[in-house]
């Protein structure tokens, strides 16, 4: 009689049921909660790590990425904390740093690049979602530079991971209050040394605090009174030329310019920069919150203000199109609108005349 050979249950990774299913050795619940954690090898490699499920089949499916990482060779990077990938991100690119300590490092401070790019398959919940959902009330501006930054910084351990969607409940506003050029040198006057210049910087050539801080000497043309550099929310290249203020900050940057760092404002982080704004506009006598955000608006508002042209100003700041321009900046005050319909005066003769027969038919 031939024997009967029996072969493993499901040893083909399928259940009777048909449902994709694995061998129980390579997943095992532990502590009070009976969360999943793998425990198996795979390709040399000893899984051990949480699956942060109680359920069997979204443990199964957990492992199944975890292996697909190995595969992949991004395993060690996903095993990543997020002060490592942080670090990592801080090094290379200091432009949103402010966002990174006040907001980003808190809310995912500890936790393996893992725990954070999981999801829950049936609610789509994971802590990214989470952590949008608890900034919910910040302006839909802010928030895109926090998903920019997040993205950023998580693909550092996970090359694959993709924002999911985020609904923008806060869609901000525009201000329809500028900076006057009094109110500038108020609050410049309280300044110290190194963030003035900063300031006179953003507040003639609109470069955003990021963009200014990280400004380099290899983008500056001293001879040729121009600064040539790339945006870095848009990647945009701008070429904006030296007014004298500007002019006279750089010449003096020049003189204290370190060897080895090509930054222009090489004793300048963003969020200093933030704090000593605050309390120069605390001690000044300015009744209505000027933003830091309000440099950049003022270098719009003015030229918008003087006569130049909108073409020109979106040219100059960087924007894509003159229609944003026009919706967030182009605030006339009451002194440019009243110049404005004084053209109407230089027409001689016609107005009397038009005004003689309207009341004539009266």
């Amino acid at each position: 009689m031939t024997p009967v050979l029996k072969s493993q249950r499901w040893s083909d990774g399928y259940g009777s049921n048909g449902e994709r299913t694995m061998p129980k050795k390579e997943i095992r619940k532990r502590g009070k909660r009976e969360v999943y954690y793998a425990a198996c090898r795979y390709r040399g490699f000893l899984l051990q790590d949480s699956l942060e499920t109680t359920d069997e089949k979204l443990a199964v499916q957990r492992l199944a990425e975890l292996k697909l990482q190995i595969d992949k060779g991004d395993y060690q990077s996903w095993k990543k904390t997020w002060n490592e990938t942080e670090a990592d991100y801080l090094k290379e690119d200091g432009r949103y740093e402010y966002i990174v300590h006040k907001h980003l490092r808190p809310f995912f401070n500890g936790k393996r690049i893992m725990e954070i790019t999981n999801y829950d398959p049936k609610t789509g919940n994971s802590l990214v979602t989470d952590y949008f959902r608890v900034n919910g009330d910040l302006p839909e501006s802010s928030l895109k530079k926090h998903a920019r930054v997040l993205r950023w910084i998580l693909q550092r351990g996970d090359r694959s991971f993709e924002l999911p969607a985020i609904v923008y409940q806060n869609k901000g506003f525009y201000q329809n209050r500028f900076m006057s050029v009094s109110e500038l040198g108020e609050i410049v006057s309280y300044l110290d040394d190194q963030h003035q210049s900063v300031a006179l910087v953003m507040a003639y050539t609109g470069l955003d605090l990021a963009d200014a801080i990280e400004l380099r000497w290899r983008d500056v043309n001293l001879p040729e009174e121009m600064i040539r550099t790339l945006r870095g929310k848009t990647g945009i290249k701008v070429d904006v030329p030296l007014t004298q203020a500007v002019s006279d900050v750089l010449q003096f940057r020049s003189r204290v310019r370190r060897l080895h760092d090509d930054r222009v404002f090489h004793t300048v982080t963003g969020q200093g920069f933030q704090k000593a704004w605050k309390r120069a506009l605390k001690k000044s006598s300015i009744g209505w919150n000027v933003r830091v955000k309000d440099l950049r608006h003022f270098f719009a508002s003015f030229m918008l203000n003087n006569g130049v042209d909108h073409l020109t100003v979106a040219t100059l700041m960087g924007h894509s199109s003159v229609e944003m321009l026009k919706k967030r900046y182009g605030h006339f005050d009451d002194d440019t609108l009243r110049k404005a319909v004084k053209v109407f005066d230089k027409i001689e003769g016609q107005s009397s005349n038009c005004l003689q027969n309207v009341c004539k038919t009266k």
